[in-house]
């Protein structure tokens, strides 16, 4: 007899592993939940969330609401209304289809539905538990539906383990509720948060609305209206002048037929076409919103539907990218809020930074031989690690047991340009005096004496960040920034580091909090006071573009000689650019008689 090694699952180990495919966490089920509502036609949704959604969940519309047939039949796998046959695969026009979101959720909480078609006088009410239904029966209720999650992974407590904490959970969710006013904002949204309400959007026409219902003054101003049509395809939306950006791709949100999603190729559309016109390393806001048919999108790639594939990939990038450099090329980019780290032409020549007329740049072509990145590098090292023997003596300045050294004087009011014993190099002032800062700040104690502002600060984050930053507080106060609540999603910053120079305190304050939302990184003490020390460096040191007298620029080339072995700012961009006296006469070909 032969013993067999596969063997059929049970339902409750099934439904348990489809689950774990579909509710990877608390924001999970919301998004499943307002799925179902939106595809109800619901005109009005109210979200309330307890204990970051592991407590309850409750989300409540007045949509078409159920039958009593169809309310059992939905917590049944693969039951759906929205397909019945595989070439709807094809043609997808509802959010949800699968089949799964409902007995997936109900398999790992309690569950409790009370749902009633406006046409029907009484209403049903139906309880489960770990799939199982407990109860059931006739009841009053509003016409649409409510359901209730409780006590969420209650017969899987590893799954908890692996849960984030509750501030990081609960963005999580704002967000997914946030997305879903967005992509819907003829629908009026609430969202409370233990027994507070966080926001309450009524339907509107207008996206700008909506936008700044949800993020306020948080939101960039001045975003430029992007609209256009290609092929069937329409393209509508926002998106940020350049002078706005962020440290990570948070900012950046698109939508597909009303379907908040991620893809990588529009991303990265929107990011190249910002490329020259915002600092490295940053990110554009921008929210997008596709209108196509559905055949030309495939939404059936992923258990939870947040990503999706193109039938013409490269063709949407290179109408997005088109899209969004014509706006940026033709709109009003000098209405923004000035910014120090920028200079924007509309030109495509790129804009002067100061009365010198720069030479035209050599083509590596023209460089000598043997001159790459790797020549570069080198070069550095050389500076920082030996400075070599002196072989003359630059003019004016007399050689003595301090190496000699002259500034010549900035280049573009970004460079300072320098000449030593080995030659000639140029030094970016912004990220050098980043990383003197940076190098001193981490000098400081670790509960740092602090000074009261004489004006609080007052600023506003989006609903989504505002359990990051009350988690965080203990941490910024640490740090000698004392952060009050004002009341929803308004803080007021009441105390500055007494040691810190000076600096934009809110950015410096918005720029970690985004790196908490994009990282979930707040229990780790060392990362965060890291952040916070890099954010506090770049808000204090000197911008590029920025006047320099001689004194300045000679205190920061000797602060720089400091640095030993430490030739980048505290983000990895070198600061330095050295050619040495041989370099310099092989461009001019001084090596060759004549």
């Amino acid at each position: 007899m032969t013993n067999t090694h596969i063997k059929i699952l049970s339902d409750q180990v099934a439904n348990l592993i489809a689950a774990g495919e579909v509710v990877e966490r608390p924001a999970a089920v919301v998004k499943e939940l307002l799925e179902n509502a939106l595809d109800a036609k619901a005109t009005r949704i109210e979200v309330e969330i307890k204990s970051a959604g592991f407590q309850s969940i409750r989300v409540t519309d007045d949509g078409q609401g159920m039958n009593v047939e169809d309310a059992q039949l939905a917590f049944s796998r693969h039951a759906t209304s929205k397909i019945s046959k595989a070439e709807d695969l094809e043609n997808i026009d509802t959010l949800g289809f699968r089949g799964e979101a409902l007995p997936s959720i109900a398999a790992v909480s309690q569950v409790e539905i009370l749902t009633r078609p406006e046409k029907k006088s009484v209403g049903f009410r139906m309880k489960l538990s770990g799939g199982k239904i407990t109860s059931k029966g006739e009841t009053g209720c509003a016409a649409g539906t409510t359901i209730v999650v409780e006590d969420l992974f209650f017969n899987t407590p590893a799954r908890r383990k692996f849960m984030k904490t509750h501030s990081t959970e609960q963005s999580h969710i704002v967000q997914v509720v946030e997305l879903a006013a967005i992509a819907h904002k003829r629908v009026g949204f609430k969202l409370i948060v233990d027994r507070r309400e966080l926001f309450n959007c009524p339907p509107t026409k207008i996206l700008s609305d909506r936008l700044a219902t949800l993020y306020g003054s948080a939101l960039p101003q001045n975003m430029l209206p992007v609209e256009r049509e290609a092929g069937g395809i329409w393209i509508r939306g926002r998106i940020a002048n350049p002078s706005d950006h962020r440290n990570t791709r948070l900012g950046m949100r698109f939508f597909i037929n009303q379907r908040p999603v991620e893809h990588r190729g529009i991303a990265h559309a929107v990011i190249q076409a910002y490329r020259t016109l915002i600092p490295e390393g940053r990110f554009p806001i921008c929210y997008l919103f596709f209108t196509m048919p559905n055949h030309l999108v495939d939404v059936n790639v992923h258990p939870a539907k947040r990503e999706v594939r193109l039938r013409d990939e490269h063709g949407i990038h290179n109408l997005v990218y088109t899209t969004i450099q014509n706006v940026l090329q033709q709109g009003d980019l000098t209405g923004s809020k000035p910014s120090s780290l920028l200079h924007i032409s509309t030109s495509k020549e790129k804009p002067s930074r100061g009365a010198i007329n720069r030479a035209p740049t050599y083509s590596p072509q023209s460089l000598p031989m043997g001159w790459s990145q790797d020549r570069v590098k080198e070069s550095i090292a050389t500076y920082i690690d030996g400075r070599g023997a002196i072989n003359r003596a630059p003019i004016g300045e007399e050689p003595s047991a301090e190496v000699a050294l002259r500034v010549i004087g900035q280049v573009g009011r970004t460079y300072i340009a320098v000449q030593d014993e080995q030659g000639f190099f140029l030094v970016d002032q912004h990220a050098v005096h980043e990383r003197i800062l940076y190098e001193s700040f981490l000098q400081w104690p670790r509960d740092l004496p602090r000074q009261n502002l004489l004006l609080p600060l007052t600023f506003e984050l989006k609903p989504s960040q505002t359990g990051l930053l009350t988690e965080a507080r203990e941490l910024f106060s640490e740090m000698g920034l004392e952060i009050s609540p004002l009341g929803g999603n308004t803080f007021t910053i009441q105390t500055q580091p007494d040691q810190f120079p000076q600096g934009d305190l809110i950015a410096i304050v918005n720029e970690v909090i985004e790196w908490l939302a994009e990282t979930g990184k707040l229990m780790d003490k060392n990362k965060f006071r890291e952040k916070i020390l890099q954010s506090m460096a770049c808000k204090a040191a000197v911008k590029a573009g920025e006047r320099l007298q001689p004194e300045s620029m000679l205190a920061l080339i000797k602060q720089m000689r400091a640095l030993k072995g430490l030739p980048t700012c505290p983000h990895g961009r070198p600061y330095i650019f050295r050619l040495s006296w041989d370099e310099l006469d092989k461009i001019f070909k001084r090596n060759y008689a004549g």
